[in-house]
C-alpha cells in the first residue's frame, strides 16, 4: 500500500492531498469546508469511519469540490469528516473515475485524458418551496407540504435545511428521506423560538438531492487501510441499548444516531456542569434558619457516610459549609445491602413554599402514545444532580454528619420541590417537541412514532437537545427502537395499552384489608388501573362505604366479590 502527498488545488485553493490508493473513499476536512464556504449535504447511508485511535467517526456529509491537478479539474464529491490527517484524501473512487497516472519516483499524479473514466454527472439539488403560507407556533413542530415543479417523476431525495432557515436559525429542519411524487412531498419544521413564525408561500425552505443506494468503505486515517463497520451487538455500549428484532439496516442506522450523538452519553468532568438555565429554588420567606443534630448511628453506618460524603466532595456534588441551616443524614438499607445516602428534610420541607409546577396526566401520556409502532426510551444519569442549586439557596440545604457540615451544589432528593423543578427543566428542554414526537415524565424520555424512518429522524432532534447543554444519560437504563416499551406501570406497544403484568400481580396477591388505611391502599392500587376495569366506581362501592366515619369497619362478602 503506497502514500503520495500531492500539491493540487480544490476549488482554485493550493493544497496538499494524500493520494491513498489504498482507500476506496475519498475524503476532506472539515475545516477546509468551512473554509472554502462549501454547502454541506447529508450522507444517504450511515458510515462510520475508522480513525487513528480505533474510535469511530461519523462523516459531517458530503460536498462536490473542484480538484485542480496539472491543469486540469476534475469535480467529484468527497465526503466530509469532522477530523482529518490531511485536509484531502484522494482515495481509489477519485484515482479510478478520473482516470489518475501515478508516477511513484516524482510522487506525481496526472489525469490521462485518452483513458479517463467518464466524469460522473452530478444531478443539481432540487429547491422544495412552501405550497401554502404556514404559520409555525412557539415552540412546536409541524408538517408542511412543499413542492418542485419542474419535477414529474416519484424518486427517493435527501432532505438539507435551506440557507435562509438555517442563516435565521429560528426553524429548523431535521435531515431525512422522503419520497418526492410528481414534485410533491412533505416535510417537519421545527420552531424552536418563543414567538411564532410564518413561512410564506413559495419560499424555499429545503433542498433536496438524489438519493443512491450505493455503499461508502471506511476509512483509517492511520494506516490508510480500508475495511467494513462490522461490530457485533455485544461489541459496543451502544449496540447492547438497541432492540434485538431490528434487522441488519435498521441496526446500523439505528447505531450510527447514537454514534452521532455519542456526546449524550459521555460522563462530563467534575469542572463542568450542564449548561442548563433552570436552578433549583429553596423559598422559605422570612422563615429563621432551622438547625438539627446529627442522628445517632453506628460504626459502620459512620464509615458509609464518610465513604459517601468523600465521593460526593471529589465529583464536587457538595462542598463544605458555614450555614446556619442543617438537616440529619439518614442511611437507608438497599436490596443488595448496600447503604442509600439520605437526608432528612423534612424540617425545611414544612417551611419551604410549594411549587405547583405540574407533572404531566399519566392518561394524557398514554393516549398521545396510542398507535406507535417504535419506541425509544432515555433516562438521565443522576438526573436531579444535573440541576444546580440557586448560590443563595446553598445554605439551605446543609446537612451534618459526625465529621462535619456540608451542603449540596445540585439538587438532592428528598427537597419537596425538587420534582417540580426537575420537570420544569425537561419542559424548557424539549418544550417544542413534547407531545409531538416524544414525552418527558421527570427523568424519563421516551421518543416514539410510527414508522422507524421518522424514529431515526426524532431520535437525532431529541438526542441534540440532550447533548448540547451537557447533559447526560444514563446508558444502562436507555432502549432504542423498541415495539414494545414499560411506562408507568402500562405496557404500550402498537397493540395498544395494558397494565403492567407486575402491577397486576400486586392487585391479585394483596393482603385481605383489616383496617381503612388498608381499604385506601388497596383503593389506590386499583383506581390506578381503573381505564381497564369496567364499571369501577359500581365495583369499587362496597369498599368506598367502609371509608364512611360513621360505619364499622367489617370485611364481608360484599367487599371480597
Amino acid at each position: 500500500m503506497r502514500e503520495n502527498r500531492l500539491d493540487v488545488t480544490v476549488d482554485n485553493l493550493p493544497v496538499k492531498a494524500l493520494e491513498d490508493s489504498g482507500a476506496s473513499s475519498s475524503v476532506v476536512s472539515e475545516k477546509l469546508c468551512h473554509h472554502l464556504k462549501k454547502v454541506m449535504f447529508l450522507l444517504h447511508n450511515s458510515t462510520v469511519f475508522k480513525v487513528a485511535n480505533g474510535s469511530y467517526v461519523l462523516p459531517k456529509g458530503k460536498c462536490t469540490l473542484q480538484i485542480g491537478i496539472s491543469g486540469r479539474i476534475h469535480p467529484f464529491e468527497f465526503v466530509v469528516l469532522p477530523e482529518c490527517s490531511c485536509d484531502v484524501i484522494l482515495g481509489w473512487n477519485f484515482l479510478q473515475a478520473s482516470g489518475a497516472l501515478i508516477d511513484c519516483g516524482r510522487s506525481q499524479l496526472t489525469l490521462d485524458d485518452s483513458e479517463a473514466a467518464p466524469e460522473k454527472e452530478f444531478a443539481k439539488p432540487l429547491r422544495l418551496c412552501a405550497m401554502t403560507d404556514y404559520e409555525i407556533p412557539a415552540y412546536s413542530i409541524m408538517k408542511i407540504s412543499v413542492q418542485n415543479p419542474g419535477s414529474e417523476d416519484t424518486v427517493d431525495m435527501i432532505i438539507n435545511g435551506s440557507k435562509p432557515l438555517a442563516y435565521k436559525k429560528e426553524i429548523f429542519l431535521p435531515a431525512t428521506l422522503v419520497t418526492l411524487s410528481r414534485g410533491k412531498t412533505e416535510i417537519w419544521v421545527v420552531n424552536g423560538q418563543s414567538t411564532a413564525k410564518v413561512i410564506p408561500q413559495g419560499m424555499c425552505v429545503a433542498h433536496a438531492e438524489p438519493f443512491y443506494p450505493d455503499s461508502i468503505a471506511v476509512i483509517s486515517e492511520a494506516s490508510s487501510s480500508v475495511t467494513k463497520f462490522a461490530e457485533s451487538k455485544q461489541s459496543t455500549e451502544f449496540s447492547q441499548m438497541i432492540a434485538s428484532d431490528l434487522n441488519n439496516d435498521q441496526e446500523r442506522r439505528l447505531l450510527a444516531v447514537l454514534q452521532e450523538y455519542s456526546g449524550a452519553f459521555k460522563k462530563r468532568k467534575e469542572t463542568e456542569s450542564p449548561r442548563v438555565t433552570v436552578k433549583h429554588r429553596i423559598n422559605t420567606g422570612d422563615h429563621p434558619p432551622l438547625s438539627q443534630r446529627a442522628y445517632r448511628v453506628s460504626p459502620t453506618e459512620r464509615r458509609a457516610i464518610h465513604d459517601e460524603v468523600e465521593k460526593m466532595l471529589e465529583r464536587r456534588i457538595i462542598r463544605p459549609s458555614e450555614s446556619p441551616w442543617s438537616s440529619p443524614v439518614v442511611l437507608v438499607r438497599k436490596k443488595d445491602n448496600s447503604w442509600r445516602f439520605c437526608v432528612d428534610y423534612r424540617r425545611l420541607n414544612k417551611v419551604t413554599k410549594k411549587d405547583v409546577y405540574p407533572l404531566p396526566r399519566i392518561d394524557d401520556i398514554l393516549d398521545c402514545m396510542q398507535g406507535s409502532k417504535f419506541f425509544s426510551s432515555m433516562d438521565l444519569s443522576s438526573g436531579y444532580w444535573q440541576i444546580e442549586v440557586n448560590e443563595p439557596d446553598r445554605e439551605k440545604t446543609a446537612f451534618i454528619t459526625p465529621e462535619g457540615l456540608y451542603e449540596f451544589n445540585v439538587m438532592p432528593f428528598g427537597l419537596c420541590n425538587a420534582p417540580a423543578t426537575f420537570e420544569r427543566m425537561m419542559d424548557n428542554l424539549l418544550r417544542h417537541l413534547k407531545w409531538t414526537m416524544c414525552l418527558c415524565y421527570l427523568d424519563d424520555i421516551i421518543v416514539f412514532s410510527q414508522t422507524f424512518e421518522d424514529h431515526l429522524q426524532r431520535l437525532k432532534i431529541v438526542l441534540q437537545c440532550i447533548q448540547e447543554p451537557g447533559l447526560v444519560l444514563n446508558t444502562k437504563k436507555c432502549v432504542f427502537g423498541v415495539r414494545q416499551i414499560t411506562i408507568l406501570g402500562h405496557v404500550v406497544s402498537e397493540d395498544g395499552i395494558k397494565p403492567d403484568p407486575e402491577k397486576v400481580r400486586a392487585v391479585k396477591n394483596f393482603p385481605v384489608p383489616k383496617n381503612v388505611h388498608d381499604v385506601r391502599s388497596f383503593l389506590g392500587l386499583c383506581s390506578y388501573y381503573r381505564r381497564f376495569i369496567k364499571n369501577f366506581c359500581y365495583r369499587a362501592q362496597p369498599l368506598q362505604e367502609l371509608l364512611k366515619g360513621d360505619s364499622k369497619f367489617a370485611w364481608g362478602l360484599d367487599q371480597t366479590k
